[in-house]
This record gives structure tokens, sequence and C-alpha cells, in this order.
């Protein structure tokens, strides 16, 4: 009771612990709300049985398979990815009533974008064009055997444009990055573009358990940018306490290890405790030589969910 006086015994006293204490109501109510209305969605789950009906495909047929909460253009929406057949598949589910947002289907030669127009667009003619996209969808999946066609190296040189290097010489670049062979990946993107006025490749392609991202320069082939993300990471049960976390030096001494670099080369920017959607994990990120990194870490396994560097 003391105590409690004390807070209040000067009118200095008095200002700072009414702040405080509105603080702390303020960040309850809005904890609670939060609460209250992700209770309210459908969650991850059905919003990847939405999205895997609209594309005629079932859970075996595909890999990669992830749904992601996120808060777009005013509205919470689930964010769903899987692949089948060397064909990307990318849906944006409203988390309240699981209706599809956009979808994106790229790959060998696929590129078929789709927006729903509510205002603007009656009921039925939505559901023509729906039943339109699916067919569109399918016949894709049945051409996911074609070659990944991509801005050919003889229209660079044909334009006056520098030399580049070819699409393969570039894949086999992002690919030796990697450790990997071209057996071991499915690629879904090999495209020359610019970047900052650089001639670049961006290639992506995955594996059984990891989606890769790369630009390469296509002037001489070195690695500009790469990112790759894990899929499917086990989501940390409500028994995982906080006692159960590697904690923040481990996760440090995980991405040092993997970016081949020690704490004397580096300059730390961030290293804190997170949760993303269910998931708890350690986002660090650190300057080394020109270049920035910036890593998520599972807070339990240490398992690296998502990597990305690039050069400044």
């Amino acid at each position: 009771m003391t105590g409690i006086k004390n807070l209040f015994s000067t009118p200095k006293k008095k200002v700072i612990s009414i702040i405080c204490i509105v603080i702390i109501v303020l960040i309850a109510a809005a904890v609670i709300s939060i609460i209250a209305v992700r209770s309210a969605f459908i969650g991850g789950g059905e919003a990847e049985k939405i999205a895997l009906a609209d594309a005629a495909l079932k859970e075996a047929d595909v890999s990669g398979l992830r749904a992601r909460l996120d808060f777009d253009d005013g509205r919470f929406c689930y964010d769903v990815d899987f692949y089948s057949n060397g064909t990307e598949y990318e849906y944006s589910i409203q988390a309240k009533d699981g209706d599809i947002v956009s979808r994106d289907i790229e790959g060998n030669s696929v590129n078929v974008p789709y927006e729903q127009n509510y205002s603007s667009q009656p009921d039925s003619q939505a559901a023509v064009n729906t039943n339109e996209s699916k067919q569109t969808n399918t016949s894709s999946a049945a051409d996911s055997q074609k070659p990944v066609q991509t801005e050919s190296d003889s229209s660079e040189a044909s334009s006056g444009q520098s030399a580049v290097i070819s699409e393969n010489e570039a894949k086999s670049a992002a690919l030796a990055d990697a450790g990997l062979t071209e057996n071991d990946v499915t690629f879904i993107k090999v495209k020359l573009d610019t970047d900052d006025f650089i001639k670049t490749y961006d290639i992506e392609f995955y594996t059984s358990d990891t989606e890769y991202d790369y630009e390469i320069n296509a002037a001489d082939g070195t690695v500009k940018e790469k990112s790759t993300e894990a899929f499917r990471i086990q989501t940390n049960s409500a028994a995982n306490g906080s006692d159960n976390y590697i904690g923040v030096d481990k996760a440090k001494e995980i991405a040092l290890a993997h970016a081949g670099l020690t704490e004397a080369e580096v300059q730390f920017s961030k290293a804190k405790l997170e949760n993303d959607d269910g998931i708890t994990e350690y986002d660090i990120s650190f300057y080394s030589s020109g270049t920035e990194y910036e890593y998520t870490v599972n807070a339990v396994s240490g398992e690296i969910i998502e990597f990305d560097y690039e050069r400044y």
C-alpha cells in the first residue's frame, strides 16, 4: 500500500503514473481486440483448402503449401502459396469469409493473373469468370512440361545492348551458390531483367522443402541478391514456453555460421524475438563489407526459416 502511495506522492510522479496506467490499458485493449478479431478468421488450413479447390488440385499433388496471415488494403487475408508440376500458385484469401481476393499462376510459360472486382462485377459474371479461370489453370498445369520461356540473349545482341551470359549459365551460377544440381530442383522462373540499370537474371526454383530466389548479374554471373524460404515450418505449440527457446545469442551464432562470418566481422542492426502468425522466431539483421544480411530463425528448433542478403 505504501508503494502505491509513493507512486502519487509528487505531482510529477502522479503524471508519470497516470501515463503508464493509460498505456497499459491501451495495450491490453489492443491485445484483446486482436484476439477477438482473429478468433473470427477461417484459419490458415481452411484457406489452403479453398485455394487448392479453386486450382482443382489436391494436397498430395502440390509441394511447398503454406498460408500466412497478412493485412493488406484495410483487410486481413491469408496469402496461400504452393507449387505443382513446375507451376507456382499464389492466392489471397479473405480471412473473414474465405472469398478469393486474387490469384496469380506463373511458371513454365504460364502467367495467369486474376483480380476480383467486388464493386462493379455482378455475382453471376464473377462466377463465369471464375470458371473460365479454373479452365485456364487446368490447361496450364497440363502444359507445365514445356520449357521455361525467357527473354532471349539474341534480342539483347540485336538491340545493341552489352553482351550478357546465357540463361543456362545464370542458372548454373545460382545452383552452384545453393549447392544443388539441376536434378535437385524445379525451376519456376528464369527471366532477363534490368535492376538499377544493371542487367540481371531473376531466377526462382524450389526443392521439396525450400524456395530459392536469385538475382544473377547478367554481365559476369555473380550473385547480386538471393533469398531462401523453408516450407511448412512447424508452428510452436502452446507447451513450448520461453524456457525452450534457444536464446538470441544462439540465434545470432546460427545466422553467422550460415553466412560464413564471425561476430567480429559484422555489425548487428537487429536481434529480437517475435511472433509471426503463431511461429515464435528470432529476426536477425547485420552488415558486413557492403552487404546486408537478414535471417529468420525458429526460436525453438534453431532452424533457419528464411534468409536474405543484398549488396548496397
